[in-house]
């Protein structure tokens, strides 16, 4: 497909709805063999690209949908030339797009890992219209990779099937930056994906079970937000002051492995208890986020947006007023566990659940949904080999109970809570209970 100069002076009127509609046909024709995005964005270092229609499919690797709204009566008697790639104005430009997404390949993988194809959607232009139109547009527009009616979508879309199969995991990894997460080196799920993908609303919510990846998926949400507008005022906030470094390091993670031009120390991230230092003194944020919240804590969190602010949040409860992104998978426990230690099942906790050996998240968080119930978080005490995982297993503990864990030595600990310990301290512990984490 090549670039197209302006053939009239005015330019033409879109119909976006007649795009849309043979958009969303081809989408219900194909809708068990590839995936759909609409008005997404492409980031490449310090550039950005807002692709309208594309799917991915596994035998016709990437495939663009651009659109020409001409119909055969302001065509009769035209010629088509092909635009400078300088050209602004050219009514159908392709190239572009396609090399962007093969740059995103090549610095990715260092190969070209699938087609890049165009196909021009004329909604207006019928196929005898087009076979009349002067020779210079059937040079410049091939025939089989345009869409002229219902009819004919399903025989050129199938042409472009190979016999070779594509990765789709492997095309989304290297298009979309926002879905890889750091820690394994896997992509988002689908319910993930759509959480970060989705349009920011006045107030939306990420809800899910404990070990769901709310937190991965807030932390991709916002820099998402903040690679699409890098003038967005944000601050990010921790249910406590020990998450902070935990959301930290996640921030970290996602711009590391990333093509994202984003610099962490833009990203303000800050405990729970200065919102009411900052609502003091004014502070306004475009965008402002918080993990692990639940309803009590949403005035203070909108004191300090600015009028047209929005609030993005997760959490494990139910919240009004939000728009609810629910992510129902739990990657470190299973949902009867999340709900067993939640209290809604902990007197079967044995009958009820499958033991996984060697999971530290799930074999800590059922013990401690054991002895909880018969002694207070002060008689028991956690020894962890690391201290990075051990702000981990804090904030999950947190997420699954009223919050009780903290580091020993965190200012903000109070006598009745749990204290987690280096192992350089066993020796020095005396308690009732000791949970002793250490490497395989």
């Amino acid at each position: 497909m090549s670039i197209f100069s302006k053939f009239f002076s005015s330019p033409s009127t879109p119909k976006p709805s007649a795009i849309q509609n043979n958009f969303e046909y081809i989408k219900n024709l194909l809708k068990d063999e590839a995936e759909f995005y609409t008005n997404i964005p492409i980031f490449f270092q310090d550039k950005s690209k807002y692709i309208q229609y594309m799917m991915i499919h596994p035998y016709m690797g990437v495939v663009l949908f651009n659109s020409f709204h001409y119909n055969a009566t302001k065509l009769k008697g035209v010629t088509a030339s092909k635009a400078e790639s300088t050209e602004k104005n050219a009514d159908v430009q392709t190239q572009d797009d396609k090399s962007f997404i093969k740059n995103r390949f090549e610095d990715v993988f260092h190969k070209q890992i699938a087609p890049v194809h165009s196909i021009l959607i004329c909604p207006v232009l019928s196929e005898e219209d087009f076979d009349a139109l002067d020779e210079s547009f059937h040079q410049l527009i091939p025939k089989h990779l345009t869409l002229f009616s219902y009819s004919n979508n399903a025989k050129s879309l199938h042409d472009l099937k190979e016999k070779q199969k594509y990765s789709v995991e492997q095309i989304k990894h290297a298009l979309f930056s926002e879905l890889n997460i750091a820690q394994n080196n896997k992509l988002m799920t689908k319910a993930q994906e759509r959480a970060v993908h989705l349009e920011l609303s006045s107030k939306l919510c990420i809800q899910g079970l404990p070990g769901s990846g709310k937190s991965s998926v807030l932390i991709a949400k916002a820099l998402y937000e903040k690679q699409k507008n890098p003038d967005l005022d944000l601050i990010i906030f921790a249910s406590r002051a020990c998450n902070v470094h935990f959301l930290q390091s996640l921030i970290f993670s996602f711009i590391e492995n990333s093509s994202w031009m984003i610099n962490p120390a833009d990203i303000n991230v800050s405990s729970f208890e200065t919102i009411q230092r900052r609502h003091r003194e004014k502070e306004k944020y475009e965008l402002v986020i918080c993990d692990n919240v639940n309803e009590a804590d949403i005035e203070g969190l909108n004191s300090l947006l600015s009028k047209e602010g929005k609030l993005l949040v997760s959490s494990n409860h139910q919240l009004h007023d939000f728009t609810i992104q629910s992510l129902e998978e739990s990657f470190r426990l299973t949902p009867s566990v999340s709900a067993a230690c939640e209290g809604l099942r902990v007197e079967n906790l044995n009958k009820n659940l499958s033991f996984l050996q060697g999971n530290i998240f799930m074999n800590t968080l059922l013990t401690l949904a054991n002895l909880l119930k018969n002694v207070p978080a002060q008689e028991i005490t956690i020894v962890h080999y690391n201290k990075e995982e051990s702000l981990k297993l804090q904030s999950e503990i947190n997420s699954y109970f009223e919050p009780i864990a903290y580091q020993f030595d965190d200012p903000e600990k109070v006598k009745e809570g749990l204290l987690i310990y280096p192992l350089s301290h066993t020796a020095c512990i005396l308690n009732r209970f000791v949970i002793v984490v250490i490497h395989a």
